[in-house]
């Protein structure tokens, strides 16, 4: 199936894929995980991989969720000129406002549950650990107002970014902020 008959759920969570994978075929994320990002229950997630499976953009990598996305369908984002669109990329808006918006606001919340399950699992000392839930906790308190502030949530990232490297987290923090 060509992306041009996708409906815009479908698109929405390809390319959500899409970035999620950097465009590696090789690299498996969580389904649900996904899913749940753009809103999505476990259920809808499950049919939406079921569907885009069928129409061979996406492969099931384990029995408990664990998906990639298929060269297929990455050849055909690359193609369309999608991979970097601003209008589809959320992280391309970010910093731009005072408030942080709708989209901005949903690629900040994927960074932060991402680097709350990484960090556990990186041996930092007790201080950097501090350092990274304080950061983390701003966000947080950041994204329950109703107008969170931009520049508070790019320094928390800034030093968030400087203890992490060279993790993965710091890096999708730096594409975020462009830096």
């Amino acid at each position: 199936m060509s992306l041009d008959q996708l409906n815009k759920e479908a698109m929405e969570f390809l390319l959500l894929l899409y970035r999620e994978t950097e465009g590696n075929p090789s690299v498996q994320v969580s389904m649900y995980e996904a899913g749940a990002s753009i809103g999505m229950d476990r259920d809808a997630a499950s049919r939406m991989t079921e569907d885009l499976i069928g129409w061979e953009l996406v492969e099931l990598r384990t029995l408990s969720g664990g998906i990639g996305i298929s060269e297929n369908a990455v050849r055909q984002i690359e193609n369309s000129g999608l991979a970097g669109s601003s209008d589809s990329d959320p992280l391309a808006h970010f910093g731009k406002d005072t408030v942080i918006d709708a989209d901005a606001r949903q690629a900040v919340e994927q960074i932060t549950a991402a680097a709350k399950d990484r960090v556990g699992t990186l041996g930092l000392a007790f201080d950097l650990l501090s350092e990274v839930m304080a950061d983390l906790k701003s966000i947080d308190a950041q994204l329950e107002s109703p107008r969170p502030k931009t520049a508070i949530v790019r320094e928390c990232f800034r030093s968030l970014k400087a203890t992490l490297e060279p993790d993965e987290i710091a890096a999708r923090i730096g594409r975020l902020l462009k830096e």
